[in-house]
């Protein structure tokens, strides 16, 4: 069995604020360790299940986060930016023209994940650019990181089966997608608050979760999406939503919100992209 897993920190346990996951700034050093025992947990677990093909893509930030040295043996790394599909880059069993996998994943693992922007009990809630997406729309239902990358994955195929990050992420994806398998690591008070586990009772979770996630395979879920699909994005300043009607095909809905619809999701996937790029280099840094 093959499974890829998209490695996000906000979600992991121990995690409250910003500053513990910019590099450079105090406590990341620590953050980055506590995501690397979280992913070392569920590599275990898939071993423990006769999972041997697992590929790990770095999905925070810059995705410069995860050390080699650490992971555990025979586990692949996707590092580094820029990726044609950010955090979910090579879903498709391929990256480009480099092949990752033969004939794809058979599912994916969403770890450390986050609540949606605009979600007040969620530890650090947001959607991919913090500072940029204020509302993201999938057919009509505001999704996160969550609902886009399993999208994503279910356009090729995938099966979402198993999600770690707070108890707002995990209800977040129940909601959206169905049955999979939720470890809850925290328990969200506010933005920034939670309670938390011992790290070694975290830890013994999401090993048995991700051995109890291969365990019912035949319940896994393809959040595919429909044919066509529309993002209507909502920004925090309209001038952000100048720069997105630039891209052809993207409509101006009102003030601050754009809209756009394809045949294909992998497309309004990477126009969703773009339209961040473009949004944040209109962000006025006193205005």
């Amino acid at each position: 069995m093959k499974i890829y897993i998209s490695a996000d920190l906000e979600g992991v346990n121990g995690i409250v604020h910003s500053s513990q996951t910019q590099p450079g700034e105090p406590g990341y050093e620590r953050a980055v360790l506590l995501m690397h025992k979280e992913i070392s947990a569920v590599v275990g677990g898939l071993a423990s299940s006769g999972v041997t093909d697992i590929c790990i893509a770095d999905a925070h930030w810059d995705a410069r986060n995860l050390r080699p040295e650490l992971l555990p043996q025979g586990v692949k790394l996707i590092s580094g930016w820029q990726r044609p599909f950010s955090m979910v880059s090579g879903v498709s069993g391929q990256i480009g023209a480099k092949m990752l996998v033969d004939h794809g994943f058979d599912g994916i693992f969403l770890l450390g994940y986050h609540a949606r922007s605009g979600v007040a009990c969620g530890v650090l809630s947001h959607t991919y650019r913090a500072q940029v997406y204020f509302d993201v729309k999938l057919n009509g239902v505001s999704v996160g990181e969550t609902g886009l990358n399993a999208a994503l994955a279910g356009f090729h195929g995938v099966p979402v089966a198993f999600i770690s990050g707070d108890d707002a992420a995990c209800n977040e994806a129940r909601n959206l997608i169905g049955s999979l398998t939720c470890v809850a690591v925290k328990k969200a008070i506010s933005r920034y608050s939670a309670v938390f586990s011992p790290e070694i009772e975290v830890l013994d979770a999401l090993k048995q979760g991700a051995k109890e996630a291969i365990d019912k395979r035949d319940y896994w879920n393809v959040f595919c999406p429909p044919k066509p699909s529309t993002l209507t994005i909502t920004m925090f300043d309209p001038a952000m939503a100048d720069g997105a009607e630039l891209i052809p095909d993207v409509k101006r809905i009102d003030d601050r919100t754009v809209e756009f619809s394809h045949e294909d999701f992998s497309v309004l996937f990477r126009v969703f992209l773009a339209i961040g790029v473009l949004a944040s280099n209109r962000k006025d840094q006193y205005f």
